[in-house]
């Protein structure tokens, strides 16, 4: 009977043990795929930053759309699924796959280590700055459907003050041909431009840089949530609804001239009661989001001179861009580069309470 019983004890000790490894194991990986292991002090506290603003914009959206008129399109659970579906799966794959590569220094089996470790970076990279959009788009949504009064005279009182006035620079810029094709082109490459720096990040392994962009990109899409819900606005076009001919070379380069106005007036009037991840369309007007991804882009490519400098070049005329191509006022452009700037700040204040050997250690993930 003792024998017996020793065996049993045995036995629930291993079934113990082996749950509390699979829990260690489960923990380690979730750990790690949320970024909060492998880049240390300092990466952790970004991801902080980062899953509690995805955290509150869950929690706000959720509770707001129990109260509006909007409701969540079936198609984006849909999406979000399919993307966590597609996340797991190549966890799983890159997981088993690392590991059938482990101790195998022959040279094809060190480049596929490489590459497969770049692979889980850029989706471990892909996941929060998805999540953060999901949540500021349907927040953006939510605080433009509450039809909250315009306050466009105010920021078009502010640039006065600073001695711009808006539609004579639309027709400054509109007269010449070549500076119209600029600005557009800088105006849309302000996407792939932070596409290629974060792609960058990614191949040079910089994932404490990568959390701080994320960080910095979190901060800065509450404060545009904010701010949309303190200066509601529908930009500079809507304001001063300035005649075809002040910007037919715009039109003959881009197209339909500020087509997110026509979402933005529909969500306010309740002819929009859908959101849809699908076809989102960038309806925030003050402060400008262009602006603010244009600044923290260039911050981000700050230790590679030969990109940062043609980043800056393209970025910094897209903050004229942004005015005429837009449709945004000034003021719109100066309050994202200050919240940025102050996100930014932010995020460096973290840095610095860590000592230089070991954020050098994190620049590896060692």
């Amino acid at each position: 009977m003792s024998s017996i019983s020793g065996i049993e004890k045995r036995n629930a000790t291993s079934g113990i043990r082996g749950r509390t490894a699979n829990l260690a194991g489960i923990r380690d990986a979730l750990g790690r795929w949320l970024m909060f292991s492998d880049y240390g002090a300092v990466a952790q506290r970004h991801m902080a930053v980062v899953w509690s603003c995805v955290l509150g914009y869950a929690i706000v959206d959720v509770i707001w759309l129990q109260g509006s008129r909007l409701s969540f399109a079936q198609a984006n659970w849909a999406i979000i699924l399919k993307c966590l579906a597609c996340s797991a799966f190549a966890g799983i794959f890159l997981a088993v796959a690392s590991s059938r590569l482990a101790g195998d220094e022959r040279r094809p089996a060190v480049l596929l280590r490489y590459v497969l470790h770049l692979t889980e970076l850029l989706w471990r990279t892909f996941l929060p700055i998805g999540a953060l959009l999901v949540g500021g788009v349907t927040l953006s949504y939510l605080i433009t459907a509450a039809d909250l009064p315009l306050r466009d005279n105010v920021l078009a009182d502010v640039d006065h003050l600073f001695g711009f006035d808006w539609p004579s620079f639309l027709q400054a810029t509109n007269a010449s041909p070549f500076i119209v094709k600029v600005l557009a082109k800088a105006y849309d490459a302000t996407g792939p431009a932070s596409d290629l720096v974060v792609m960058w990040l990614v191949l040079r392994r910089r994932g404490d840089r990568i959390t701080e962009f994320m960080a910095v990109l979190s901060l800065s899409t509450v404060a545009v949530c904010i701010g949309m819900a303190l200066v509601p606005a529908a930009g500079a076009f809507a304001y001063f609804q300035p005649a075809p001919q002040e910007f037919a070379n715009y039109s003959a380069v881009v197209g339909p001239m500020w087509p997110f106005v026509h979402t933005f007036l529909i969500l306010r009037d309740g002819t929009l009661s859908v959101i849809d991840l699908t076809a989102p369309d960038g309806i925030v007007s003050f402060p400008s989001f262009h602006t603010m991804l244009g600044l923290m882009t260039i911050y981000a490519a700050r230790d590679t001179r030969w990109l940062m400098i043609p980043v800056a070049v393209v970025n910094g005329t897209m903050f004229l861009a942004t005015m005429p191509v837009g449709g945004h006022h000034l003021a719109d452009v100066l309050a994202g580069a200050a919240l940025t700037t102050g996100a930014i700040l932010l995020v460096r204040l973290q840095n610095r309470s860590t000592p230089a050997r070991e954020q050098d250690a994190e620049r590896t993930g060692a």
